[in-house]
């Protein structure tokens, strides 16, 4: 006979969660409730950490507002969140970025993995590719014949 713990567990667990590992660059669209008005407001940072598991996991980010760090806990399965987008994945080598929060400017930059984002409706989002644009070949002989 199952737990009736775990059966709340799995009812309250949200079903498209996607993949979120240190280092990611997510948008996190929370519901904020000011007075009898509710509405969506929006938490743009780095994932600086990852614990808990089940409907008890936590992930925290950090982005830098005003020249000032500001840091935010978000349940994974909490009904209080509408939506998180990964923007990028992160290549780091730590499970928690705590490192970051000593560094300010270009010094607290993470490099990007490249590789396909899925989001969390399961589609796949190919990285854009940074490409410099190619010359146009008749501006370059009308170049040569001056």
């Amino acid at each position: 006979m199952p737990n009736v713990i775990d059966l709340i567990e799995a009812e309250t667990k949200r079903k498209k969660v996607p993949e979120l590992r240190p280092g990611d660059t997510v948008r996190v669209h929370a519901k904020v409730v000011e007075g009898t008005r509710e509405r969506v407001q929006m938490f743009e940072g780095i994932v600086i950490g990852i614990h808990g598991s089940g409907v008890k996991e936590v992930f925290t980010v950090r982005r830098i507002a005003h020249g000032v760090g500001v840091e935010r806990s978000f349940l994974v399965h909490s009904p209080r969140i509408d939506k998180i987008d990964v923007l990028r994945h992160g290549d780091v080598r730590r499970a928690k970025l705590y490192y970051l929060r000593g560094k300010i400017g270009k010094g607290a930059r993470i490099r990007e993995k490249r590789e396909a984002i899925v989001a969390a409706d399961g589609a796949v989002v190919e990285p854009e590719l940074e490409r410099e644009p190619e010359p146009e070949p008749e501006a370059a002989t009308e170049t040569a014949k001056s």
